[in-house]
């Protein structure tokens, strides 16, 4: 029982992770657009 329990916990803990990276990454790229946008739309 402990075992599945442990394997249980490892795939719980590797769907989290991937999802957080998921996440960060489209946080990431949603403030490099606004980033460019704010930078382009600059006026000279």
């Amino acid at each position: 029982m402990p075992e599945s329990k442990n394997d249980f916990r490892k795939a719980l803990g590797a769907v989290i992770d991937a999802r957080s990276r998921e996440a960060t990454r489209q946080v990431n790229y949603r403030f490099q657009h606004q980033l460019i946008g704010a930078i382009t739309k600059r006026p000279n």
